[in-house]
């Protein structure tokens, strides 16, 4: 029995390790040179809370701003992009893409 219970901890260990995800800080994201800088090109940009004219408004960007890229879609009618990012303080949200400038590769799925 203590022989099972060893194995069965061991497992569990081995599992939990496999499914971690790997936290970073908002300073690592801004130090890899990997992720792709998104730079605010429109005054006042303002980022929301879901790609959409009707997200709540986070906060805005002044022109020139410079936040690291985590994702793009395209609008509801196909025409523009939004794009997720995340800011040196950490909060996250989504710029209308007209009005930024991604610079570096993006894979997006």
């Amino acid at each position: 029995m203590k022989k099972m219970i060893v194995l069965l901890t061991m497992l569990l260990c081995i599992a939990s390790s496999c499914f971690a995800a790997e936290e970073r800080s908002t300073k690592d994201i801004f130090a890899d040179t990997t992720i792709a800088n998104v730079v605010i090109t429109g005054d006042q940009l303002r980022v929301r809370t879901h790609p959409d004219l009707d997200g709540y408004i986070i906060k805005k960007l002044d022109k020139g701003t410079v936040c690291k890229f985590m994702n793009k879609v395209d609008d509801k009618n196909g025409t523009d992009s939004w794009i997720y990012i995340i800011m040196e303080d950490g909060t996250v949200g989504w710029v209308f893409g007209a009005y930024a400038r991604i610079e570096g590769n993006v894979d997006v799925q």
